[in-house]
């Protein structure tokens, strides 16, 4: 009889039965431990004896169950830690990258400007005359000659020498700002709320999802409950958008 029990408990309604129905393995699990309760070929010393053992048994499979739950929740937390880990060590050789480019791109932007500059200065130094102790005619003409073969190119070539080094200067400003910047997360309120916010696996469950990864996401676009938290409610801010970039946020406060 208990056998039978506990068949009927811990298989429940097959899928090819007639029987079949759409409700849960617990509701069908529930539905035939009242059925042996309630049939009264079951109202005797023995099958009181096969429901006592029918407890033990479910008994001890809660506390196996319970050790399940627990195990899983610590594998859900180190596969994010990993994550987590994962995604720290690309973000760092992102911007290791980043920041080896930008000091290529200034290095090259300094030797243009460089050559920019010695272009314009031997536009600018002064030559040696080749007039020198010529007789007025002589110097008259070649004047003459000079201004209308050498004056327009000359000019144009200082033009030109001019603005590469305008560019070269305007590029080195742009990069210089790249460099500065590179090594600093873009996002970086976002990253250390990340590591400030926790939730429990049955939290992100009930709230529809899969990991905390996308419930960061969600709490983060949504906002947070400032009593669940423990946090004080400010009136400073027009917005959840404008207060979890600013400094009163606890997760961008210095420590």
């Amino acid at each position: 009889m208990l056998a039978t029990l506990q068949t009927e408990v811990l298989n429940g309604v097959k899928i090819d039965s007639a029987d079949k129905t759409d409700k849960t393995t617990m509701e069908l699990i529930t539905e035939q431990i009242m059925k042996f309760t309630g049939a009264t070929v079951n109202h005797t010393d023995d099958a009181l004896e096969d429901f006592k053992n029918l407890e033990q048994l479910i008994a001890r499979e809660r506390r196996s169950l319970t050790l399940k739950v627990s195990s899983a929740k610590k594998e859900l937390g180190a596969e994010e830690r990993r994550a987590d880990a994962d995604r720290k060590a690309e973000l760092k050789r992102i911007e290791k990258e980043e920041a080896s480019d930008a000091r290529r791109a200034l290095l090259d932007i300094k030797k243009a400007r460089k050559s920019a500059l010695q272009k314009l200065n031997n536009l600018l130094k002064k030559p040696k005359s080749p007039i020198a102790g010529k007789t007025d005619v002589l110097v008259k003409k070649w004047g003459l000659i000079g201004a209308k073969t050498n004056f327009a190119p000359t000019k144009k070539a200082n033009n030109q020498a001019i603005r590469e080094l305008k560019k070269a200067q305007k590029e080195e400003a742009v990069t210089a700002r790249k460099l500065a910047n590179a090594g600093k997360p873009k996002n970086g309120a976002y990253s250390a709320f990340c590591s400030w916010f926790t939730a429990e696996a049955d939290e992100i469950d009930d709230a529809g999802f899969v990991n905390k990864r996308d419930y960061n996401k969600h709490i983060w676009t949504e906002g947070l409950n400032y009593e669940q938290f423990e946090m004080t409610e400010t009136t400073d801010y027009a917005s959840w958008d404008d207060f979890k970039k600013s400094k009163d946020a606890p997760w961008n406060q210095v420590k």
